[in-house]
Formats: structure tokens, C-alpha cells, sequence
């Protein structure tokens, strides 16, 4: 008789501990799933981090506090970016190992466009004048053949060994709002991915996305992709673990002219945004390069576009102007398999 309640009492403290384990489980999990998110202005849109995890909070404060250093860093108007563009024609510029290291892959990466992208273009930037909400200036042909030479990107040394860089003929502007953000987004990405988040969405101002682990109840994230024109989806992108998406669009910054709009994505060969596309979006594995690609393709003119993205081997959704989709094969799986005209 003792030794049967020895063992109910056993049992019962079995019971007891696989409760216990239970419920600290479901703890965890609810952990897991709940969302430590966190908002604010930077780069001149909204940017959004949303992470899961035991330490999502504290992963999402420190990436939130990076992605506003560099916000500072790369700015226009202060910093390293003012001091060589006050210096250029003048002398070379010393910079600190980072910035060294992202102008030299920056550069790296337009010189692979074939010069569509180009971060020397400040100068030509300047000259529109572009604005949210349809302000800006419409610059005269002569202005515009004036300017160009200012933005040829042969005209910058990098020198390794005293790590400096000069812009060698006054007048020229380094811009690097074109990938700052994309940038950004990467830094934040490797800080959650140091704190063991188990999912994260980096979103900066839907144009710039980075995706790590799984979304909540696991499985690839899901990211709407909306038509630049109509009240309407173009898609749902699958994102794996370490994805990036980058838009290019004539949304946000444009001025209209006689009826035509102008987007603050220029051409840096005719001085003048294309008029023959309205979005491009395109899946890379970092966020700095789907930003800098996806503009290349869209200042691209015509059939460049199809041969820049075959050439770097793109996934890609284009809207011409006419709001028609086309996509890459790829890009269409990507898409789960939804309905878009595919590149011939």
C-alpha cells in the first residue's frame, strides 16, 4: 500500500513538472509571436522595425539607433558627404574606414550598371530641385549640358593608403541618398540577426525591405507589392530569410510639366528622368543593392533595361507607362506564381 502511494505521489510530481514545462513552452511561444515594433522618420520616410524574440526588444532598439547613425552620416547637408562636396576641386578629403569601404563598394557596384546608377550625381540633383508632392523645377537644355560633366564619376580618386577621397573638379556633389537607406536597412538587418531574433521585418517607407528568419507561424515573409497607379495589388512577394527588396518609382518625388511627369530618378548619361516607366522593384540578398539596382533599371532606357537585368542577373517586376507588369521568370516564383506578363 506504501509503495502505491510512493508512486502516486511520484506521478504527481511528474504530472506537475510536465505542466510546468508546458506552460513555460506556451510562454515562450507567446514570446515568439508577440511583436516588439518600433517606428520613426528617417531618409525622409517612415521607417519600421518589427522583430520576434526573447531579445527583439532590445535587438530592435540597437538596430533602430544604427540606422540613425547612418542616417547622419550620410547625409547631404552635414558630415562626410558635405565636407567632400565643399572640398571638391580643392583637395582630397580623409574619410574613416567605413565610409571609405561603403563609397568604394557603391562605386563598385554603379560601375557593374554600366553608369546608370551613379552617386556623383548630386550636382544634376541639385538642379531640379525635386520635392515631394509634385515640386520642383523644370531645368533649360543648356543648364542640364552645363551640369553633366560635373557628374562623371572617372573625375573621383580613392586613395588606399591614405584613405582619402577627392572629387577633382569643383562643383561636383557626391549623393548617396540613392542607396543610404538600402544601407541602412543592411546594418540594422546584421544587428537583429546578432541578437538571435527568431523573425524581423525591416521596412523603410515600403521601398526598401529586408526580411530575417520566419514570419510568425513560420514560413517565408509576405510583402504585398502595390501598382503605382491603381488601387490595387500587383502581387504578394515570398521573401526567404536574408531577402531584400528595393521600388524605384515616379510616386513620391516628381514635378509634372505640360502634362508630363518628371521623376527624381535621372538619367545620368541624358540629365533627364525616363518617361517610359513608372516602377521597378527588385529581389537581391541586401537591401543597399536592391536599392542601387532597382534605380540603375529604372533610369535605364528601353531594351537597356532587359539587358542590365540579364547582365546582373536580377529578379524584377516592371510597370511601364502604359501600367502594364512584366517580371523575370524568377521574379514570377517569387510572386508565388502570380498572373504578369514575363520578359521575351
Amino acid at each position: 500500500m506504501e509503495g502505491k502511494i510512493i508512486l502516486t505521489r511520484k506521478f504527481r510530481l511528474f504530472l506537475g513538472l510536465v505542466g510546468f514545462l508546458l506552460l513555460l513552452l506556451l510562454l515562450l511561444q507567446q514570446v515568439r509571436l508577440k511583436p516588439v515594433e518600433k517606428n520613426g522618420f528617417l531618409f525622409g520616410t517612415l521607417i519600421r522595425i518589427t522583430a520576434y524574440g526573447p531579445k527583439a526588444a532590445i535587438a530592435v532598439e540597437q538596430a533602430f539607433a544604427e540606422m540613425e547613425r547612418i542616417h547622419r552620416l550620410t547625409a547631404q547637408n552635414q558630415g562626410i558627404v558635405a565636407r567632400l562636396n565643399a572640398e571638391a576641386g580643392r583637395k582630397p578629403v580623409p574619410v574613416d574606414g567605413e565610409t571609405f569601404f561603403l563609397l568604394q563598394r557603391v562605386f563598385r557596384l554603379a560601375e557593374a550598371t554600366a553608369g546608370h546608377f551613379n552617386p556623383i550625381i548630386g550636382a544634376l540633383v541639385e538642379l531640379w530641385d525635386f520635392d515631394y508632392g509634385g515640386k520642383g523645377r523644370l531645368p533649360s537644355p543648356e543648364e542640364i549640358r552645363r551640369v553633366l560633366p560635373l557628374t562623371d564619376s572617372n573625375l573621383v580618386a580613392f586613395d588606399q593608403k591614405a584613405q582619402t577621397v577627392f572629387l577633382k573638379q569643383a562643383g561636383m556633389k557626391l549623393d548617396l541618398s540613392g542607396v543610404a537607406k538600402g544601407y541602412a536597412v543592411d546594418r540594422a538587418w546584421e544587428i537583429l540577426q546578432q541578437f538571435e531574433v527568431t523573425g524581423a521585418l525591416i521596412n523603410g517607407g515600403e521601398s526598401s525591405i529586408r526580411v530575417l528568419g520566419e514570419r510568425p507561424g513560420g514560413g517565408p515573409w509576405r510583402i504585398a507589392l502595390s501598382h503605382p497607379r491603381r488601387e490595387e495589388w500587383i502581387g504578394v512577394l515570398y521573401l526567404e530569410s536574408g531577402q531584400a527588396l528595393g521600388t524605384s518609382a515616379d510616386t513620391e518625388r516628381y514635378i509634372e510639366s505640360e502634362g508630363q511627369r518628371y521623376s527624381h530618378l535621372l538619367n545620368p548619361f541624358t540629365g533627364y528622368p525616363p518617361t517610359d516607366i513608372m516602377a521597378v522593384t527588385v529581389v537581391t540578398d541586401s537591401a543597399l543593392e536592391a536599392d542601387l539596382y532597382s534605380t540603375a533599371v529604372f533610369v535605364a532606357d528601353g531594351d537597356n533595361r532587359e539587358r542590365l537585368i540579364n547582365r546582373l542577373g536580377l529578379e524584377a517586376v516592371i510597370v511601364d507607362d502604359t501600367a502594364r507588369v512584366v517580371m523575370t521568370p524568377g521574379m514570377k516564383a517569387i510572386m508565388n506564381g502570380e498572373e504578369g506578363e514575363e520578359f521575351p
